[in-house]
Order: C-alpha cells, then sequence, then structure tokens
C-alpha cells in the first residue's frame, strides 16, 4: 500500500459527497465481506472465520492516495463476491440461505452500480467513480436508475436481510465463539 502524503487541503475523493457514497458502500459490502472466508461446519470454518475478523479489521492509511484506496476497494468488492457466491452454496446448512440472501444483495450493490457505468471490482472505475461524484457528473443518473438504487437501498436495511445478518452473527458466535459485527445499515 502507498503511504503517499496528502497536502493540506483534502483531495476531490476525500470530500464529504465522495465520503458518504463511499461509506455507504463500504458498509453495505462489508456485512457480506466475511464470506470469503467461511467453509464448512469444521474446525477450517472458525479458523477462516477468525481470519476473516482479522483482515476485516485492516484498513488503509489515512493518508492513502486516491489510486491506493480505489485499488484497496475494488479488491475488498471482488473477494466478497467471490466469497458470499461460494459459500452461498457450500456454507454451513443451518445458515446457507441467510448466505444466498446476502449474495444476492452484494450483486444488487454491484449490478445497479454497474448499470450506472462503474465497475466496482476495477480500480480505475473506482477512481472514475470518485472524480465524477466530486465534479457532479452523477447529478445526471438516468431516474429510473436512481430509483432502481433507492430500492436496493431499501433491501439492505430491510428484515430479511437484518435477520440474515443476526442468524450469520449468532452462528458464528455459537459455532466459533467468535464476535462479528456486521450491519446492512446504509445510514
Amino acid at each position: 500500500m502507498s503511504s503517499a502524503k496528502t497536502t493540506h487541503t483534502a483531495p476531490a475523493w476525500r470530500r464529504p459527497q465522495v465520503l458518504a457514497i463511499a461509506g455507504v458502500l463500504v458498509l453495505a459490502l462489508a456485512a457480506g465481506g466475511w464470506f470469503f472466508f467461511l467453509r464448512d461446519a469444521s474446525g477450517a470454518y472458525c479458523d477462516d472465520l477468525q481470519t476473516w475478523k482479522e483482515k476485516s479489521e485492516e484498513t488503509l492509511a489515512p493518508d492513502a492516495d486516491l489510486e491506493t484506496s480505489a485499488t484497496f476497494l475494488a479488491g475488498s468488492v471482488e473477494r466478497r463476491l467471490d466469497g458470499a457466491e461460494q459459500f452461498s452454496k457450500e456454507g454451513p446448512d443451518e445458515i446457507k440461505a441467510d448466505w444466498k440472501l446476502f449474495h444476492e444483495r452484494l450483486l444488487d450493490v454491484v449490478e445497479v452500480f454497474e448499470k450506472i457505468g462503474y465497475d466496482l471490482t476495477d480500480s480505475a472505475s473506482v477512481q472514475k467513480f470518485a472524480a465524477d461524484l466530486q465534479s457532479g457528473a452523477l447529478t445526471e443518473i438516468d431516474p429510473a436508475l436512481q430509483t432502481e438504487a433507492a430500492e436496493v437501498q431499501a433491501k439492505l436495511a430491510d428484515s430479511e436481510s437484518t435477520d440474515a445478518v443476526d442468524a450469520i452473527t449468532k452462528d458464528a458466535k455459537d459455532r466459533c465463539e467468535i464476535d462479528l459485527v456486521l450491519s446492512t445499515s446504509t445510514s
């Protein structure tokens, strides 16, 4: 990771609008990120869950430049999607349906961004998103896509999603004695 220093003025990608959208995205995807490491009901499941927890606590340096930040976010999104897909198929039977729901929710988020014109698994596209957000170019999004994005955001906070988070969190605690802090809230 780059540790390039920023100047005294916050770069465009660090302005409140960019950070707000990035925060919503990170919260939405963080809820499903741990799926990548869960395997099965064996000891490997708990070992991998602990590894995920440690990995998920990694953060970027506060002075990371835009390129480093975009690369970090794109890689994180890709890992979360891959893991959610894998474990929606191979997870413990008791919570497999919860994993499947989370995978669908993650796909919904990524697909809305793709329809708007951004690939969240590509660092150059994430950088373009930040630049477009800062420049105001995102104010011209098709109203139908704005509606779809609002629907996806509502799904992230609905009872079905929160019930899935609760089931996954409870399972991690009961099965592995690991406290996960997950949320589908975007506020």
